[in-house]
């Protein structure tokens, strides 16, 4: 055939039609009525991975490998015949090696001269690439969707050359533009912009889309809504630019945009207790700071600073505690702080350093401070200079030591003096009842000056416990011999309550007749005339109990906690009780404590009485019996 007698060719339609069917890579097929292959070309050949002797005839259910493929593609061609319509869809296909391949496929009916249906011809096109690469599109399309949820994003295309914005729905809904995705004039978007930061915004968007930037924006502003509603929106905008006639112009931009409202809130909150925190830190009194792990100063406060002779600027290059007070103070303020650090709890420490040539003593409260992580990463103090204080106790103590010597030498006369008139005979009566009056008050006076003496020895580490293993009743009975006369003289019925067997301790006698002496004294005093005390002694566990109970006045609840303070008197006391110092109770305390024991204090208000319990160690022996 020459290119002059083209239509030899033409006029050979099937010859032609059967060239194109050979040449191309698409599956063309025929089918009779009852499904049989009646034409395959090659392309058609090498999917079923067949010879045409092999197909040719022969129906789907024949040729395929897969029974279900068949019945799927002959339901179809059964739609074709019967409907006379041509038919596109997409059939998929198990190849012999076991994978699943995609064609997309037009059926159309086949008819002979006379119009009479004979069959249908099928034209497929392999779109298994294609649908894998759609998939994965839309896999990260979702992804990306999810991303954006996720991240709470609301998203924007801009146009520049159109100054068009097409908008999500949630964007649309977060600036009340309406419920679904549009395209609005950028100047839609601007006018949400709340006045205060437009010209803010305008001068933002004037830099991401110069040419000579980045093209990147990320910004906060506020969104004024027309119903009145402020919101806070992060901002971040990526441009692209296009060159048109030589130069560069913005075409097209990506914006993402999120509510931060609440964010901004909390931080607004935040800023303004950091503020607070740092006036009230910088406006303490005391001393506040906080040093790293490896002892460096990172905070202080005025105070501190003005204490110690330093700088912000000291403080900012990692000042330390041994060029402050030297390596022998340093040494102890790092124990303190690592015991901190170490243990993650705080302490309570007195530290003494020597500022300006004078030592100073300091209570300090140490306590850590931790990272987003939870590890600790300072550790911060807060100190109060009780050097004056301690000074004050100093000279308290020595008046009290003094005045209780000072009040001690005239008694020994006065006793004296009343022994005399004791052995008087024939003292009319009414000097019989002064003389015992006045004996009552100068044990009561001894018994206020002993006290005092005491305090001034526990102060000053001075009083010394002669221990030793001793039954417990004994102490309690010279208590109670003690207290007789005060009991005797208010007319209390008194229930002693003691173990069988003997209660081993390791104390001194004297000191322990003491502290019950003290309890039962109180209880005397505070309980109306004719009450009723008792005393119970039982052990529990490892420790000796003594409880000393009464129905007299009770204790309120202001100044129960403070019972056990040095000076500390209830404003309760009766008319007719004599007044007392408000040493005897934490004589009390501090001779249990120095027995390694424990006391607490118990009422359940005005007019219901109080309890008292001491606890003491048993000797191995009575708590093995116990």
């Amino acid at each position: 055939m020459s290119a002059s007698s083209p239509s030899r060719l033409f006029d050979q339609p099937w010859l032609f039609a059967t060239a194109i069917a050979e040449a191309t890579d698409d599956v063309i097929f025929a089918k009779d009525l009852e499904g049989r292959y009646q034409f395959a070309n090659p392309a058609t050949l090498t999917t079923m991975g067949r010879a045409a002797q092999e197909v040719l005839g022969r129906t789907d259910l024949e040729c395929m490998p897969d029974a279900a493929d068949a019945r799927r593609i002959m339901a179809n061609d059964r739609q074709v015949l019967s409907s006379g319509q041509p038919m596109e869809t997409e059939e998929s296909l198990v190849m012999p090696d076991g994978s699943v391949r995609y064609w997309l496929t037009r059926k159309m009916p086949l008819r002979d001269a006379q119009g009479t249906l004979v069959g249908l011809l099928g034209i497929a096109r392999e779109v298994t690439e294609r649908k894998a690469a759609d998939a994965q599109r839309e896999a990260a399309r979702l992804k990306l969707e999810m991303g954006v949820q996720a991240a709470g994003l609301v998203m924007a295309e801009i146009d520049y050359r159109t100054n068009q914005n097409h908008i999500s729905t949630e964007l649309a809904q977060l600036l009340e533009l309406g419920d679904t995705e549009m395209t609005v004039p950028r100047q839609a978007i601007f006018d949400r912009i709340h006045p205060a930061d437009r010209q803010r915004y305008l001068d933002a968007i004037a830099r991401t889309i110069d040419p000579a930037g980045d093209g990147h924006l990320a910004i906060d502003v506020r969104a004024l809504l027309p119903s009145g509603t402020v919101r806070w929106l992060h901002i971040r905008l990526q441009v692209t630019f296009v060159e048109i006639d030589g130069r560069l112009l913005p075409d097209k931009g990506i914006c993402a945009a999120r509510d931060v409202t609440v964010e901004m809130q909390a931080d607004r909150k935040l800023r303004a207790a950091q503020r607070l925190a740092k006036s009230v830190i910088e406006g303490s009194a005391a001393l506040v700071y906080a040093k790293d792990l490896a002892g460096r100063y990172i905070l202080s406060n005025e105070a501190w600073r003005v204490q110690h002779g330093v700088t912000e600027r000291d403080v900012a290059r990692g000042i330390d505690d041994e060029r402050l007070f030297g390596p022998e103070a340093a040494a102890v303020l790092r124990a303190n702080d690592r015991r901190v650090a170490e243990g993650g709890r705080p302490v309570q420490v007195e530290e003494a350093v020597a500022v300006g040539g004078q030592r100073l003593v300091f209570r300090s409260s140490k306590f850590p401070l931790y990272d987003e992580t939870g590890a600790i990463y300072a550790v911060c103090g807060v100190s109060t200079d009780i050097t004056d204080v301690l000074e004050a106790d100093r000279r308290k103590d020595e008046f009290i030591a003094t005045l209780a010597h000072e009040l001690r030498n005239p008694l020994a006369p006065l006793r004296n003096g009343l022994e005399i008139l004791r052995r008087t005979p024939g003292m009319p009566p009414q000097v019989v009842h002064t003389r015992d009056m006045m004996e009552r008050q100068l044990r009561h006076m001894v018994r206020l000056v002993d006290d005092l003496l005491d305090v001034s020895r526990i102060s000053r580490g001075k009083l010394e416990l002669r221990r030793e293993p001793m039954p417990l009743q004994r102490a309690m009975e010279e208590a109670l011999e003690t207290s007789r006369p005060a009991l005797e003289a208010a007319g209390h019925q008194v229930c002693l309550e003691l173990a069988p067997d003997p209660v081993m301790v390791s104390g001194d006698g004297t000191r322990l007749a003491q502290v019950f002496a003290n309890l039962l004294h109180n209880a005397a005093k505070y309980t109306p005339p004719g009450g009723r005390i008792s005393v119970v002694l039982r052990t529990e566990g490892g420790d000796a109990e003594v409880a000393v109970v009464d129905n007299g006045m009770g204790i309120n609840a202001a100044m129960l906690p403070h019972v056990f303070d040095l000076f500390a008197q209830s404003e309760d006391v009766p008319r007719n009780a004599q007044g007392g110092l408000g040493i005897g109770l934490w004589l009390v305390r501090r001779l249990v404590e120095l027995h390694g024991g424990r006391i607490d204090a118990h009422s359940d208000g005005p007019g219901r009485g109080s309890r008292f319990r001491v606890r003491l160690p048993l000797l191995p022996e009575s708590a093995a019996r116990s």
